[in-house]
């Protein structure tokens, strides 16, 4: 049939048209995507996707939040991390995500303390968090405790020569409560003479190695808060006032080994005394996961535990094997076993403990306490060695609770692995090696053939 010019112009046009509208709704489908964007997870388990319990956590997140990636472009995880960070920015826009490398930001790290490849920071309401071991649970429980505000108090107690917060002297914890105020804790100093009790809202009372005795009725108090299932810390110097001190040891079935431990390693390291105690290898624990370098424990003293039915004990310090308890003087030339009170190493340095109370209404909750046979580790002159003040942190944050946080268990990947039988192998390989390169052979010679009787 033949087209005269007005059908074949006519034709043209619809074919115009047409062209123009499928564009348009190709334009308008990008717009959408990007507008309203729609991510499907056909993973088995639905494991390249949030877990539901971040989900909800997002949805509470009503400012914004800055999250920097610390990572070098040759770090193989850098794909990984960002695109973990995009399912969050994804769902919370309110999350702005920034990939830094670390090379080019000498300022950052030192302002921020950032002291590995692919740590992340994360700021949220003048408060920050930091993540060296990054993974879904690691950072909605830190995007939570970002989010947690003014609930959680940090008492230390003063009036007897203890470690001050607000302090500037070397032997003093302003640096230490400055990072903690930082993680959302409100820091708080408290006189009990002055005050005559201990506030109910207390999450956390910290004893820093008072140099003067407690009076009777202090002891008293902090007897009775803990009695009560109080949260409770104790840094324990040697030098500590021991006077009534040893009532409230009774309460938490613990006391003190004699003398100063006196480790060699820190000759080795260098250090050129060996009163100061290097821990490099960390017992199982919520308060030493994922610490992988040197601490450093000034002058510590070991932790002995009574033994009680109530109390679950849990040694998460301890001095190397190589260590013991030095009872004579501790310069010049020393020897382990010249006294006879010593004893060989590993001794206890840090131990928890925990038991199950009751409180006024009958519901069952968790008490918590720790002891530490150490105060300065934590002061201004001795925060920034190794994983000190990553472990006052950890301190901290087990004894009011915090590791108790969102909790998700990885998910299998069943769908990573082909398994195969013998038989599916044979035939895979039959057919690969065999039948298509013997298919392919057939069907070129009878094209060969067609074409040669043309």
């Amino acid at each position: 049939m033949k087209l005269n010019s007005r059908a074949r112009l006519q034709l043209r046009i619809q074919s115009g048209v047409f062209l123009l509208l499928f564009i348009a709704l190709l334009v308008l489908l990008a717009w959408l995507s990007q507008r309203y964007p729609i991510t499907i997870d056909m993973s088995s388990n639905q494991r390249n996707s949030l877990s539901q319990e971040t989900v909800r956590l997002l949805e509470n997140v009503d400012a914004e939040i800055e999250v920097t990636l610390f990572i070098t472009p040759i770090n193989e995880r850098k794909p990984t991390l960002e695109k973990l960070f995009e399912r969050y920015r994804h769902l919370q826009p309110n999350i702005h995500v920034e990939s830094l490398n670390p090379e080019l930001h000498p300022d950052l790290l030192r302002e921020h303390d950032i002291r590995y490849d692919g740590e992340v920071l994360l700021e949220y309401g003048g408060r920050n968090e930091k993540i060296n071991q990054i993974n879904e649970t690691n950072v909605s429980n830190a995007i939570q405790r970002l989010l947690r505000q003014g609930e959680r108090w940090l008492v230390f107690l003063q009036g007897h020569g203890e470690r001050n917060p607000y302090g500037e002297a070397n032997h003093d914890y302003s640096l230490f409560a400055t990072q903690l105020a930082g993680k959302g804790y409100t820091v708080e100093d408290l006189t009990l003479s002055q005050i005559g009790s201990i506030p109910d809202n207390t999450d956390v009372l910290v004893l820093a190695s008072p140099q003067v005795a407690l009076l009777p009725g202090e002891i008293r108090l902090l007897q009775e808060y803990i009695d009560r299932g109080g949260n409770f810390l104790w840094f324990a110097d040697p030098e500590q006032a021991v006077d009534g001190l040893e009532m409230l040891g009774e309460s938490l079935a613990s006391g003190f080994v004699p003398g100063i431990i006196a480790d060699p390693n820190s000759q080795i390291m260098g250090l050129e005394r060996i009163d100061f105690v290097l821990i490099g290898e960390y017992p199982r624990h919520p308060i030493t996961n994922n610490l992988n370098s040197l601490s450093l424990f000034p002058k510590a003293q070991g932790i002995e535990f009574y033994g009680d039915e109530n109390w679950q004990r849990q040694n998460f310090l301890q001095s190397d094997i190589r260590s013991w308890n030095e009872t004579g003087d501790i310069d010049g030339d020393v020897y382990q076993g010249d006294n006879d009170d010593e004893i060989s190493g590993p001794l206890t340095i840090g131990m928890s403990l925990a038991r199950s109370q009751q409180d006024a209404n009958g519901q069952l909750f968790e008490q918590r306490a720790v002891i530490v046979g150490d105060a300065d580790f934590l002061a201004n002159s001795y925060l920034g060695n190794g994983s000190n003040l990553d472990i006052g942190i950890n301190l901290i944050n087990w004894l009011s609770h915090d590791d108790r946080l969102i909790s998700i268990s990885p998910r299998p990947a069943p769908d990573t692995r082909l398994e195969l039988t013998s038989n599916e192998q044979l035939a895979i390989a039959a057919f690969f090696l065999l039948l298509l390169p013997l298919g392919l052979l057939i069907s070129g010679l009878r094209i060969w053939l067609k074409r040669r009787k043309r």
